[in-house]
């Protein structure tokens, strides 16, 4: 394992996988509510445990950077969002322009985190991927190229989300934290086009940078070193 990587154990809540449930249902309405507006601009292939997964993987690490680092604030996506105004909208079916607008721009979130210190902001992209193994070095991650060339993130951090059993989400045994990596850091790397296949067999779905475990990313502590 590359020695950047951190594995994060956790204590399980049940009360978190209800709550991600429910956000992922969420999503779902507002994905179908935008479809009805004719705005479902769908920026990259999303499966449909991506919500879920994402949900628990943004909890820990904020609740990680957090816990390890001295003076500084971590904010969500939707800790800067009005989701009770959001709900009502997508309930009450209102389509009128600001209200589509609204839903518009929470959906297409522009970043996940906000890391704030005395450095300054860090907006970033945290990205889950699912497993039952854990991850080494000589693996890499698929990177939409989509992404990659949209403004207004600074870092993306990779995390995977190891289960016991693939099938159950619930089955969450750890969380590895590979590292960040930067976006000029990524736009450098080899890129797979939509139907080539990847180094495990399946093929892609879209147009990816392949980003390197072992050699596109930092340890976070770099982010923070002079703390």
């Amino acid at each position: 394992m590359g020695s950047h990587m951190i594995t994060y154990k956790l204590e399980i809540k049940n009360e978190l996988f209800d709550r991600a449930r429910n956000f992922e249902k969420f999503r779902s309405d507002c994905n179908e509510y935008l479809s009805k507006a004719k705005m479902n601009f769908d920026k990259f292939t999303v499966v449909s445990h991506d919500s879920f997964i994402g949900y628990i993987t943004e909890y820990y690490v904020k609740k990680y950077l957090i816990e390890t680092y001295n003076n500084i604030e971590v904010t969500s996506w939707e800790d800067s969002t009005n989701i009770r105004m959001i709900i009502e909208i997508v309930k009450n079916s209102d389509f009128s322009d600001e209200s589509k607008n609204i839903v518009r721009e929470y959906f297409y979130d522009k970043w996940d985190l906000s890391i704030n210190n005395h450095k300054g902001k860090v907006l970033t992209d945290v990205k889950t991927a699912l497993t039952k193994k854990i991850p080494n070095k000589r693996w890499n991650f698929l990177y939409p190229i989509i992404q990659a060339n949209k403004p207004g993130k600074d870092i993306m951090i990779l995390v995977y989300y190891i289960v016991s059993d693939i099938k159950d989400l619930t089955s969450l045994k750890e969380l590895v934290i590979v590292g960040y990596t930067n976006y000029s850091t990524i736009k450098k790397c080899k890129i797979i086009k939509q139907g080539e296949k990847t180094q495990f067999g399946t093929i892609s779905q879209i147009d990816n940078y392949i980003t390197n475990l072992a050699s596109d990313y930092n340890n976070i502590d770099k982010l923070f070193k002079n703390d």
